[in-house]
């Protein structure tokens, strides 16, 4: 599995979280969706909340920084053994998460995900997300499409999506069920196109990286990365199959950490500038792309 991500630049493995917090993230999915929507329809926002006026109406489409609404269910997700022990084996003993989002994919008319790469970077040590599906994702309906290896450049973006659209030559479709994850290199090439079948897709995305290659590159806040380490130190108080060995844990034990509420607090209201995503010339049209022929035509019949 290491060497298909290696290759590919993404992995797909399935059944890796277990029902029951599959089950509460739905739940939770909920009830952030109707508190968005009502406080959207009161002129208001839901703290972390992206709320759209498509032509159906108003939609959900994310709501950021998870870790405000359920840290400690957030908390036992991340340390689920087998999403664990491939952070660990992927970014290594001092991976630590930065970001965990809930991503919402209604049917179309909604925005697409063109083509694009997260997160440019020269840095070589892995910088990963990881999609943890609530829902399907099934192939042909807007399910996540890679072009691999293509994560050890940046990529002539415009171009495939002018020549190609969404079928550049290699492109591969990677469906999935509730309960899989995707895990992505941040600079593989990846797009999403518009979902046909009725309802939202929920997927939780939370973005990992070794301690060490934050505190190197030299962009983030150091402030704002040690906060990080020390939620990453409140994720392994549910590593209940010692994925980490005690000396590992240790990195992460700080003897001034902050109370719960406090460092929730200082994630959030903490800010570093970030790296930002690279995506083709605005507006570039291409071959059924970015909606395709078949979803234009039902739109003006």
């Amino acid at each position: 599995m290491i060497e298909s991500f290696q290759s590919n630049g993404y992995l797909h493995v399935p059944h890796v979280i277990p029902e029951h917090l599959i089950e509460s993230f739905k739940s939770l999915a909920n009830v952030l969706e109707a508190k968005a929507l009502e406080a959207h329809k009161q002129g208001d926002q839901l703290i972390g909340a992206c709320v759209i006026e498509d032509k159906v109406g108003p939609r959900i489409m994310r709501c950021n920084d998870l870790y405000l609404h359920e840290f400690n269910l957030l908390n036992q997700l991340i340390a689920s053994p087998k999403l664990l022990k491939k952070i660990k084996e992927l970014c290594g003993p001092k991976a630590i998460v930065i970001q965990s989002d809930l991503l919402f994919k209604q049917q179309h008319p909604h925005p697409v995900i063109k083509w694009h790469q997260d997160a440019p970077t020269e840095d070589s040590s892995h910088f990963l997300n990881i999609g943890i599906y609530l829902d399907s994702a099934d192939k042909d309906d807007g399910c996540l499409r890679y072009l691999p290896g293509t994560q050890h450049e940046l990529q002539d973006i415009a171009s495939i999506e002018k020549m190609f659209g969404w079928n550049p030559p290699g492109v591969v479709q990677v469906p999935a069920e509730p309960g899989d994850i995707i895990i992505q290199d941040m600079m593989v090439l990846h797009a999403s196109e518009p979902k046909r079948s009725e309802g939202a897709r929920r997927t939780v995305y939370i973005e990992v990286r070794s301690y060490e290659a934050l505190v190197e590159e030299g962009i983030y806040n150091r402030d704002w990365i040690d906060l990080r380490k020390c939620w990453m130190g409140e994720i392994l108080k549910y590593d209940e199959e010692d994925i980490y060995t005690d000396e590992e844990k240790a990195f992460f034990q700080n003897d001034h950490q902050p109370q719960e509420e406090v460092l929730i607090k200082k994630l959030h209201e903490v800010t570093s500038p970030s790296i930002p995503a690279a995506y083709g010339i605005f507006n570039v049209e291409g071959p059924n792309y970015p909606i395709p022929d078949n979803l234009k035509e039902k739109a003006t019949s």
